[in-house]
């Protein structure tokens, strides 16, 4: 049974449903593994503290010299904190070097007092952080390789969905193009701001995905019998297990935890994300030709209201100047991604589209449920006594651990 339920939880982690495995963490091993990308973002971190504009090459290279000292000593006072060697790395990464990460890198800004980069550097480095536990905890990176699949194994469905959609869409941005506020608003946006904006509209799409994933999940945990779960994890690990299921009774299964319904909501909004992404940049890059074709410098002046367009690339045909401008980029991408949110909303509102795209991530997530009714099941009737082995990390490195 070790053996069996290694499989399985290996089975979950590709599925990009770690948390199924119960009971699950990522543990200290998620800072461990991380250890040299730590310490190359602690290094940039302290950096924030030169200022490469105003100050002459000397003065910046005694700054940064500066850093790594104030740097090599915080991780330092870390190790004694922890009753090592001060000079010793860290085999165990725990609360006092990620206080360390996070407070280190600010004090060269604060002895020059540069507040502001101090505060940056304080916020890069717990998005760091929040950044490598979701995308370990959560198998991130074996969910996007299992979105990917997904999408092309049902390319001929996902073909025939665009061939129907794409048409309103082109017509949908398209006219938006030809207009001139859209061109003030995004034509003008730069840096965070721009940044931001096209976030609010993945942000909007994702967040209208998981609104419908409480009504799905409860749809799809409801099996009328045993036999039927026996059939919907024919093909996983857990098939083996199936035999020793009961012949009556109605299948219960204790409810999802938190992080288990979080899992899920991932699962479905990279089930969706490719597609979404796919078409986003397509009408993204064909705004951009549309652009370079018809939009002449005069007419992006005009429209942004700028007293100078910023002309990337220039090309003469037929005695045309054609230009691509950084404002053109920008009206383009920021149509892209707002059509991707479009394009969710009706993706998931329309039926004639949800046929099209009948194959979700439902059914992925039903045999899933099903194969955790029948591990916990096995567990629960000493089939699976005995400890488990290491399953494969989330992040594919084959560390994860287990309370």
């Amino acid at each position: 049974m070790v053996t069996r339920r290694d499989d399985i939880e290996r089975w979950f982690i590709r599925k990009g449903l770690p948390h199924f495995i119960e009971p699950y963490s990522a543990g200290p091993a998620v800072w461990n593994r991380a250890a040299p990308v730590l310490a190359a973002a602690y290094v940039l971190g302290g950096l924030n503290g030169l200022d490469l504009r105003r100050w002459s090459v000397g003065r910046n290279l005694a700054v940064a010299a500066l850093v790594l000292v104030v740097l090599l000593a915080t991780w330092m006072a870390a190790n004694l904190f922890r009753r090592r060697p001060a000079l010793s790395r860290p085999h165990d990464l725990g609360l006092p070097e990620l206080v360390a990460f996070i407070v280190g890198p600010t004090i060269p800004s604060l002895l020059f007092s540069q507040w502001g980069d101090a505060f940056q550097a304080a916020i890069e480095g717990v998005a760091v952080l929040l950044v490598i536990y979701v995308v370990t905890s959560y198998g991130m990176i074996p969910l996007v390789g299992w979105a990917v699949s997904q999408t092309f194994h049902r390319i001929g469905s996902v073909g025939r969905m665009l061939t129907r959609a794409l048409p309103l869409l082109l017509l949908f941005t398209v006219f938006l193009f030809v207009n001139a506020e859209v061109w003030q608003v995004a034509g003008t946006l730069s840096g965070p701001a721009y940044v931001l904006t096209l976030s609010l509209f993945f942000t909007m799409g994702s967040l209208f995905v998981l609104s419908r994933v409480p009504s799905m999940t409860h749809s799809v945990s409801q099996f009328d019998d045993w036999d039927e779960v026996a059939e919907l994890v024919v093909d996983t690990p857990a098939a083996d297990l199936a035999h020793h299921l009961p012949t009556s009774g109605d299948p219960m299964e204790k409810p999802l935890s938190r992080r288990q319904r979080v899992n899920i909501g991932l699962v479905s909004v990279f089930s969706q994300a490719i597609l979404i992404t796919i078409v986003a940049v397509s009408l993204g890059g064909f705004l951009s030709v549309f652009g370079l074709l018809t939009m002449t410098e005069g007419h992006t002046a005009a429209w942004t209201g700028l007293d100078q367009v910023h002309v990337l690339w220039r090309l003469h045909l037929d005695g045309r100047e054609l230009i691509v401008s950084e404002q053109l980029l920008r009206v383009a991408g920021f149509l892209g991604a707002f059509t991707g949110m479009y394009f969710t909303v009706v993706l998931g509102t329309d039926s004639t589209y949800r046929e099209e795209f009948a194959e979700d991530a439902a059914p992925q997530i039903r045999q899933a449920l099903a194969v955790r009714l029948v591990r916990n099941h096995a567990l629960a009737s000493g089939g699976g006594s005995g400890d488990s082995g290491s399953p494969d990390s989330p992040d594919g490195s084959g560390n994860a651990s287990r309370q």
